[in-house]
């Protein structure tokens, strides 16, 4: 049956996710980065409640509402300290609200003579607000590091996504018999390689696009292939960490919002680990260009 609230969704989101990423560079138009914001407050917002709803039906217990407010606090401070230009203090205030959030959980169990449970509502808080809010918050300092990276990075886990499934579809255990992984069934290994492939030519044709006026080179056509190999490789297992958590809470699908498409966190797993590697690949190169040559 044809599931005409899947293309709805599409027709609506496709448009405004485009305008998110590339909306100000497009149309010239300086919004401060305030549309990247408010979109990454919502989707950590609901992310995180999606998140906590999760663990909350396998019957564990969490700190939901302080957790929300915790992780809603931390892409404002990312967002602040890129405006202030001094974005080194982001690192340092990320790790000041996690150590305050924690002491604060395990002092208020002290004071309320809660033994049980501790362990496991404090850690899952935690892992909440790490894994939704840490993690994606950094598509702000993608975009203010160039607005071109964020909607990079969203097309290669489209392609990724998308090729993974006609690949699995189409020759799907027909040279691997057994599974991807026990984790989540129906992903194929032929479906998983195909990510990668495809992935990595869209890259190759990215850059193509990009350097169309000065040529691009054999050498730096393979470079982007590989790259683009290993955004998919780790958009896969993004996605196999959401349907690892979605198994151990024993849960179809994060949620119901976007209809048809499941949750926040099931549309947007695989950019959730994909943006803070990235994050962490550009960090670590920027300190050995300024090792090699002093900047």
């Amino acid at each position: 049956m044809f599931k005409w609230n899947r293309v709805l969704v599409a027709l609506i989101g496709v448009p405004l996710l485009l305008f998110i990423y590339a909306g100000e560079s497009f149309f010239r138009i300086n919004l401060y980065g305030l549309p990247m914001l408010i979109f990454t407050n919502l989707v950590i917002g609901i992310g995180i409640y999606e998140f906590y709803k999760m663990i909350k039906i396998s019957g564990k217990e969490v700190y939901d509402k302080f957790g929300i407010i915790i992780a809603i606090t931390i892409p404002n401070l990312v967002y602040l300290s890129n405006q202030s230009h001094y974005s080194y203090l982001e690192q340092e205030l990320i790790a000041v609200v996690l150590i305050v959030a924690t002491i604060f959980m395990l002092t208020y169990r002290v004071f309320r003579n809660q033994i049980k449970g501790t362990l496991e509502k404090v850690s899952y808080t935690l892992l909440g607000i790490i894994y939704v809010s840490v993690f994606f918050s950094q598509i702000i300092n993608l975009y203010f590091l160039g607005a071109v990276f964020p909607l990079i990075l969203q097309v290669l886990v489209w392609v990724s996504d998308t090729s993974a499934g006609i690949v699995g579809v189409t020759i799907g255990r027909k040279f691997f018999k057994n599974g991807f992984t026990e984790i989540s069934p129906k992903k194929s290994v032929e479906g998983a390689l195909g990510s990668i492939i495809f992935t990595g030519l869209a890259f190759v044709l990215i850059i193509f696009f990009y350097e169309r006026i000065v040529g691009v080179t054999l050498g730096q056509a393979f470079i982007a292939f590989i790259m683009g190999a290993i955004i998919s490789v780790v958009a896969q297992i993004g996605d196999l960490i959401e349907s690892l958590f979605k198994r151990e809470c024993g849960v179809k699908d994060s949620g119901t919002i976007l209809m048809g498409h499941g949750g926040v966190l099931d549309r947007f797993d695989s950019m959730i680990l994909v943006l803070p590697f990235v994050t962490m690949v550009l960090y670590f190169f920027h300190l050995y260009v300024s090792y090699q040559y002093g900047i």
